[in-house]
């Protein structure tokens, strides 16, 4: 993991697939740098957030009400909603947006058998992710900037995701 400081008091995690590190870590530097955010000291970011296993449903694929229903039944921990919020996504972007189902290791057995039983589909590819403990709400400015960052850190090669503690 590499850790940054990104604008409006946003921290952010980059997960590095890489057998080439030094390169990598090169990389991202170069594009915090050039985006004018800061790099930040192993470990001072990662304590704001905790590690999860998560399954993403696509919101065409389930009824909001029976998906918290099972989810809840099954012992997951929360249903977090996508942000149906921004005015300026167009319809095909709403509609590819995702339900995370969160829970723990031991319960994430039973929360996809449970999924299952009910008929409902989700992404088979779904594994840890880390959440934030205490979301952080920027102004536009800086939710912009740090858009605009985590973009380019995605289009790097070696970077598998981002995450960010902005609500």
């Amino acid at each position: 993991f590499q850790q940054v400081y990104g604008f409006g008091g946003v921290g952010m995690v980059v997960e590095v697939l890489t057998d080439k590190i030094t390169r990598s870590i090169a990389d991202i530097r170069n594009v915090v740098k050039d985006c004018g955010a800061k790099l930040a000291d192993p470990g001072s970011v990662t304590f704001r957030f905790r590690q999860a296993r998560v399954v993403n449903i696509k919101v065409t694929d389930a009824d909001k009400d029976q998906l918290l229903s099972v989810a809840l039944d099954a012992g997951a921990d929360d249903v977090i909603e996508p942000n149906f919020d921004d005015e300026d996504d167009s319809e095909e972007e709403v509609l590819e947006r995702f339900y995370k189902i969160v829970t723990t290791s031991e319960n994430y057995p039973v929360v996809l058998s449970k999924l299952q039983e009910e008929g409902l589909k989700f992404e088979t590819d779904n594994g840890y992710e880390l959440l934030p403990l205490n979301p952080i709400e920027v102004d536009d400015e800086a939710m912009e900037l740090n858009k605009d960052l985590v973009f380019k850190l995605l289009e790097l090669d070696d970077v598998d995701a981002v995450y960010t503690d902005q609500k």
